[in-house]
């Protein structure tokens, strides 16, 4: 828990803004990420959408550019995710409701071995062409399927940071 909380305190301390185009994708393990956000019997009720907000699993140039730790410097960090209503391809997904808006915590990596189709190196690209892939926990679609999203650092929501420092 305390890489989690040193990720939000980089983040209050003036870690660049980021931004961009990414794909999605949706996953649900039942688990708490990978930067200990969560606990032993499964992630906090606010992690799975339940006050509007989500958790998810970051490329790794979201994750920790340098890939030098389990628990990247990314980890922490909240993004918000604006769905183009677009999927990356006709047959990759069905895209979604253009407009709406959520925001994640990156907790978790989405490896680029064995995802390489979504989830690029560090300056690289997927298989669709985008720098950045944001791999969503939720049981069920939250805006779309395989939604293309413009993406922006925010702050964390307060619930958010209250349970994981």
């Amino acid at each position: 828990m305390k890489s989690v909380a040193v990720g939000v305190l980089a983040l209050a301390a003036g870690v660049a803004a980021l931004s961009g185009t990414a794909t999605t994708t949706r996953y649900y393990d039942g688990q708490e990420g990978a930067c200990g956000c969560g606990n032993s019997g499964g992630p906090f009720g606010w992690s799975l959408g339940g006050s509007g907000f989500y958790t998810a699993a970051g490329s790794q140039a979201l994750y920790d550019p340098s890939g030098s730790s389990w628990c990247g410097s990314g980890c922490g960090q909240c993004y918000q995710l604006t769905s183009t209503g677009n999927a990356p391809c006709s047959t990759c997904g069905t895209g979604g409701d253009a407009g709406q808006s959520i925001i994640v915590m990156v907790t978790n990596l989405c490896p680029n071995n064995g995802n390489a189709q979504w989830c690029p190196q560090p300056g690289g690209r997927n298989l669709y062409g985008y720098e950045y892939h944001f791999d969503l926990m939720a049981q069920n679609e939250i805006f779309g399927d395989n939604v293309v999203v413009n993406f922006q650092s925010v702050p964390c929501p307060g619930a958010a940071v209250q349970k994981i420092v």
